[in-house]
């Protein structure tokens, strides 16, 4: 078995080579098409790629920092709009449930350096599996895919799933408006949408603001990252008759592990977990947690990854070698699961811990804001809890308004106006770099001498 690397744009090309390198034994590496080209460099040489496919027009403007001890192989993209699949290509896959390599997703690098996660065909094929039993995709249906097949929810989750399933497949460039993703979904009778909340966001005030009808569409599956309350608010205004269905996993389990059904989609919870998947929730010494009360997310599943590249879990398990997914939820007396933030983000004000994932939740519910992110950081030895926000709006207003929903200790010290909101090339709001830009903002304000709480 070799490791071979992909470079592109969504593409029916794209799929082709994927198969091609699964046809032949080998691993396929995913790199993102946005990925910095020194970056790109690190994670070819870090996965010990043979091979490296890339789409012609990517390789012309970065063939001189591409490794030169590798096999490039550069291919046309023929179409650059929303494509049906082929029938041929559907002919080309072929299921295997072999413990061999099978994919390296890169992690997002939310909180720093991306990680090449190892994914086995059995993972992936036994994950598929269990998405088609609650999603339950025919021949009839249409899938629109619309993000990164870079991802592991859009490869496993909507690629896999339509080539097992054979239902129609829809493959569309990834940096398209709004309108465009509309306008295709409607076009080609699309009746399963997958979306990130950024992409669900954006879409829904498009949907609003002109009145949008779908006749085809039958249901809208949304993962990839925390969906505030305002985001599943909206969303189900825009589309009224639609079910809209929150799901929760990661790459390194497969990546799905829990999703919200008809029986289980009535608030901003992710559901129960799929066939196959047990979950339960420990405290930091691994004792489980009652029912209500918030606890580290550990998962049971036969799609657990191989491992990483390099370098080691960073989230040791604290129950029985479960899965920790570095993630802190809680379970309703329905029992379904509530995402409330990551392990990492948790921060602890006088023995009270602040999740801010719910600070955030309360800023967007209760200001006009279109776009926000609360995250810990340091300058010296001082801990701050800071604020990056993208509409114009006094910071004298928004402690005013949010006085009345939050604690004094909840409410964030430092507030910051950017004109953009800093993402990882997956999409994902970028924390690391947000902590950098209040640090430099904090670092100036006590140089100036004006640095007020």
């Amino acid at each position: 078995m070799s490791r071979v690397a992909i470079i592109g744009e969504n593409s029916i090309e794209y799929i082709e080579k994927l198969l091609e390198i699964w046809n032949a034994g080998d691993c396929a590496v995913l790199i993102d098409r946005k990925t910095p080209l020194g970056t790109a460099h690190e994670m070819i040489m870090e996965a010990a790629v043979h091979k490296c496919y890339i789409e012609e027009h990517i390789f012309k403007k970065c063939e001189n920092y591409l490794p030169t001890n590798i096999e490039l192989s550069p291919f046309k993209c023929t179409t650059h709009s929303a494509t049906v699949l082929k029938k041929e290509i559907y002919e080309k896959y072929r299921d295997n449930y072999s413990s061999n390599e099978a994919l390296v997703i890169y992690s997002s690098g939310t909180t720093g350096k991306s990680k090449g996660i190892i994914l086995s065909h059995y993972a992936i094929s036994t994950n598929a599996n269990a998405i088609i039993d609650y999603m339950k995709p025919n021949c009839n249906d249409c899938i629109y895919i619309v993000k990164s097949l870079t991802h592991s929810s859009t490869l496993i989750g909507e690629l896999l799933v339509g080539l097992k399933s054979n239902a129609k497949l829809i493959v569309a460039p990834t940096i398209v408006p709004p309108r465009h993703i509309v306008g295709n979904v409607k076009e080609k009778k699309a009746t399963i949408l997958c979306l990130n909340p950024m992409l669900l966001s954006l879409i829904s005030e498009y949907v609003i603001q002109n009145k949008c009808q779908f006749s085809f569409l039958k249901k809208i599956y949304v993962s990839g990252s925390i969906l505030s309350d305002k985001t599943y608010e909206r969303a189900h205004y825009a589309f009224k008759n639609i079910p809209i269905y929150n799901a929760y996993g990661l790459s390194e389990a497969g990546p799905r592990v829990a999703v919200q059904r008809d029986d289980c989609c009535k608030n901003n919870s992710v559901g129960k977990p799929i066939k196959g998947v047990e979950l339960i929730l420990v405290d930091k010494q691994g004792s489980p947690v009652k029912k209500g009360s918030c606890g580290i997310i550990h998962i049971n599943t036969k799609s657990q990854f191989l491992g990483y590249i390099s370098g080691n879990e960073k989230h040791k398990s604290l129950y029985h070698g479960w899965l920790n997914s570095g993630d802190v939820g809680y379970i309703d007396e329905r029992d379904e699961l509530h995402i409330v933030d990551r392990v990492d983000d948790v921060i602890v004000i006088n023995s009270h811990k602040i999740y801010p994932s719910d600070i955030e939740n309360q800023i967007l519910a209760n200001l006009p804001f279109n776009d926000c992110a609360v995250v810990p950081f340091k300058n010296g030895n001082r801990c701050y809890i800071g604020c990056l926000y993208t509409t114009n709006i006094e910071v004298k207003d928004i402690r005013r308004q949010l006085m009345n929903v939050l604690l004094p200790y909840e409410i964030p010290e430092v507030f910051f106006r950017s004109d953009f909101m800093p993402r990882t090339i997956n999409g994902k709001i970028s924390k690391n770099n947000i902590q950098k830009i209040l640090q430099k903002e904090v670092r100036g304000r006590i140089k100036d001498g004006n640095y007020k709480r």
